[in-house]
Formats: C-alpha cells, sequence, structure tokens
C-alpha cells in the first residue's frame, strides 16, 4: 500500500499541472495526480468512519489518510460553464454529478493544505464578495454597479467598462463565444435593455497598464501586461499576439495587499488582475483557479516552484 503525501486532482490535458507534477517529481516528492476524464480507470474506497480513501489503479494500491496526506493541488472547475451541451447521455450526466461530488467531498482531508480548497474556491469566485474584501483590505477598486437597469446616473460621454457577473461562456450556433469585458459609453449603456441579466458596470480607468498577480502563501509573482511598450486599451485578452508580459517587484504595502486578499478569501492561490494608473494600483478581480502556465515561458516566471514549496509545507 501506497502512503500519498500529496494528492493532485486535475485532467490529462491541463499542462499547468504538468508543470508541477515535473517539479515534484524531479524533488522526489510522494504524490499521486488523478484526472477527472479518467476516473473510470479508478477503483475507489472511501471507508467514510475512519476517513480514509483507497485508491486502486491496476495493480497499484494508493492510500489517502489524514494523518499522512499533506496538500491537495486542485485544479478543478467548481461551476460546471458547459451547461449549453444539449442531449448529454445520461451516463455522462451520472458521471460528471457524482464524480465532481466525491471529489468535493473529499474537502474532509481539512489537515491537508489545499491548493485550493473548492469550498473556499466556490466562496471567492462571487466577484461582488472580492470587491468588498479588497477595499476593507486597503486595495483601491473603481467605482463600481451591479445593474440589470439602465436607470442608472452615469454621464452619457464618458467611458465605462461592462463585464459579466461570472464566467460567461456560450454557444452561438456551433462555436462557444466567451463574454470579454468591453469598454463602452455611459450613452450607449443609457440606450441599452440589460434587464435580462445583471451586469457589472465599473468606472473605465485611463491611462492603464494591467498587471497580473499570482499568489502562492506568502510568494508574490507580478508582470506588466503591455503592447509595444504601452498599456493596452479595453481587454488585453482580445489580442493574440504582440503582448509583453514583464515580471517587475509591486510596491512592498500592494503587494501585502494582494497576500491579505487571497488569505482572507480563504485561498492559497489566488490570479490577481490589478490595474497600475497615475502611481496607483486598483483592484480589478481575483480568479482562484487562474491560470499561470503562459507566464513560465511569456516571463519566465517559475511560478510551479512557489506551487510546490507550499505543497511540501515551505513558505506555508
Amino acid at each position: 500500500m501506497n502512503e500519498v503525501h500529496i494528492l493532485i486532482i486535475s485532467n490529462t490535458i491541463d499542462f499547468t499541472t504538468d508543470y508541477v507534477c515535473l517539479e515534484l517529481h524531479r524533488r522526489n516528492a510522494n504524490y499521486l495526480r488523478i484526472n477527472r476524464d479518467e476516473f473510470q480507470k479508478y477503483e475507489v474506497f472511501f471507508n467514510v468512519l475512519h476517513c480514509s480513501l483507497t485508491i486502486r489503479l491496476g495493480d497499484e494500491h494508493y492510500l489517502l489518510h489524514p494523518n499522512t496526506l499533506k496538500a491537495v493541488y486542485y485544479r478543478a472547475p467548481i461551476y460546471l460553464r458547459d451547461i449549453y451541451k444539449p442531449n448529454l447521455p445520461v451516463e455522462e450526466q451520472l458521471y460528471r454529478t457524482q464524480w465532481t461530488a466525491f471529489i468535493r467531498n473529499l474537502t474532509v482531508f481539512d489537515s491537508a493544505l489545499w491548493v485550493n480548497n473548492p469550498d473556499a474556491t466556490f466562496r471567492a469566485e462571487n466577484k461582488i464578495l472580492q470587491l468588498i474584501v479588497a477595499k476593507n483590505i486597503g486595495l483601491p477598486c473603481p467605482n463600481t454597479i451591479v445593474t440589470n437597469s439602465n436607470n442608472v446616473e452615469i454621464d452619457e460621454k464618458k467611458d465605462y467598462i461592462v463585464k459579466s457577473l461570472d464566467s460567461a461562456v456560450l454557444r452561438l450556433e456551433d462555436k462557444e463565444a466567451f463574454v470579454y469585458s468591453n469598454r463602452v459609453k455611459g450613452g450607449e449603456i443609457k440606450n441599452s435593455h440589460l434587464n435580462l441579466a445583471p451586469i457589472i458596470l465599473q468606472d473605465y480607468i485611463s491611462p492603464k497598464i494591467d498587471i497580473r498577480v499570482t499568489v502562492i502563501g506568502h510568494t508574490v509573482y507580478a508582470v506588466r501586461i503591455l503592447k509595444e511598450g504601452k498599456g493596452v486599451e479595453g481587454d488585453w485578452r482580445t489580442y493574440k499576439s504582440d503582448i509583453d508580459f514583464i515580471p517587475f517587484l509591486l510596491p512592498d504595502n500592494v503587494s501585502g495587499n494582494c497576500v491579505s486578499l487571497v488569505k482572507a478569501l480563504g485561498l492559497s492561490f489566488g490570479g490577481i488582475d490589478l490595474i497600475e494608473s497615475d502611481g496607483n494600483f486598483f483592484f480589478i478581480e481575483v480568479n482562484p483557479t487562474g491560470e499561470w502556465a503562459w507566464l513560465v515561458n511569456a516571463a519566465n516566471l517559475k511560478i510551479f516552484n512557489g506551487i510546490c514549496d507550499y505543497l511540501e509545507g515551505i513558505n506555508v
């Protein structure tokens, strides 16, 4: 029976997790990776009263127990955002819902370090909560309204940012569509019909430079996002090329507030979006399951080292 010290929950095509596993392997760490798209390959036996889980994979048996399981790296969605898919077979519906529930129940291993605990992730994904917590910690935030009405006091000549309250992945005929943040005039908002669903309406900050901050424990990685040496107008994610990610050190107070924000939300990891404008740093949002793998090559940031340190109890 193999005792597991670090459990990795991911997907076979998740290259972000590959970085972590390769580094754990280099360190000769005791870990087990299970993939959500391969659950049918595993036999699981959870002794509820003893709070012990045995996973059988072929001839190998792995034991997870509160006394020996030290950490869990959870790379899986909390919300299933592909509800637009029609006519899912009953077997697929059962597979998704019941395995998701099984993994969610692994939070009974509450003495382990989680990156991140799905209960905390579920709560932290709420953008209204994020902004309130950030403001209370001391991170400035743009003036923000959540509404489904155009009967709001806004300047029709002023620019605003409109974005979805949750990540919006839609189906348009046979293609997926993702709703980005959009820069619009107040007059356009006044003439729009918003009653169908609430939106986030924020003051547009200009000039601006987008900052991506990745926090793991007490370690902070930050990059400025530039196009031809300047800040990007609108949502930088709409640009497919010519974007540079330049590492830099945040001011100590901003860095400390980012660490405090992640901790206050019950997380150990967070991908934070800030805007730098005239020497000020404004909080936009935090993603508890944010991507970071592209920064390994684009900015030479070894974020996987920070994650592996945390999973091994270093810099907790």
